[in-house]
């Protein structure tokens, strides 16, 4: 089994409130003790409590992946002090990273607002970065999810910006059709397994299990 499905304090937007990568799950204070124990069996992970600003949106404010965890410079050091990342502070008018990156160990996409930092990705961390939006809305971290094996798109994204996407992070990725929301929103993913909110009907979750290649 890999893919568990749940709801975080009733809410189905899993990815506003949790960040996944291939070895870790950060998730806010106050879970159930039964889900933190499932997130962790499925995706194989190690599980890490901590909030971003005093808030649970973990995933609203932070971005990472398994090397690096992005934040902007509002996260106090405490929250990130035994998150077992290299803690990239962004300075930016903008602190909702978690919108506006989109990373796997591969690359890092950013949205427009942020095209500044570019170089400062590639110079200092190294990593392939593409500036794009998606279906002409410049939140690449709320309208995708990529893990290091493929990823899955909001299926108003135009060809170019697709392209994109692939080049940058080096995976395929997948137009949702039946599934309409936002993935970056609802879905947390890695190269292990999906955790997925509970209203998500069968033919929504294959599409997306498909195009994560989740099985």
């Amino acid at each position: 089994m890999v893919v568990y499905q749940t709801n975080f304090f009733g809410n189905s937007t899993l990815g506003l409130l949790a960040i996944v990568t291939d070895n870790h799950c950060y998730l806010p204070p106050n879970m159930k003790e039964r889900q933190i124990e499932n997130i962790a069996k499925f995706l194989n992970v190690e599980i890490k409590i901590t909030s971003f600003y005093s808030s649970f949106l973990l995933g609203l404010f932070g971005a990472a992946n398994s090397n690096y965890l992005f934040v902007p410079t509002i996260v106090k050091d405490l929250e990130t002090k035994n998150l077992n990342k290299k803690i990239i502070k962004i300075e930016s008018v903008f602190n909702t990273l978690g919108n506006l990156v989109l990373c796997n160990d591969n690359g890092i996409v950013l949205s427009p607002y942020l095209s500044k930092k570019a170089d400062f990705f590639k110079e200092y961390i190294k990593l392939n970065v593409g500036v794009t939006t998606i279906g002409n809305l410049p939140f690449p971290g709320i309208l995708a999810v990529v893990t290091n094996k493929a990823g899955i798109v909001y299926k108003n994204c135009r060809n170019e910006e697709l392209d994109i996407l692939e080049k940058t992070l080096k995976v395929k990725f997948k137009r949702c059709e039946f599934y309409e929301g936002f993935p970056g929103a609802e879905f947390l993913a890695n190269s292990n397994g999906l955790i997925a909110p509970r209203y998500l009907k069968a033919q929504e979750l294959a599409e997306v299990q498909e195009g994560l290649k989740i099985f």
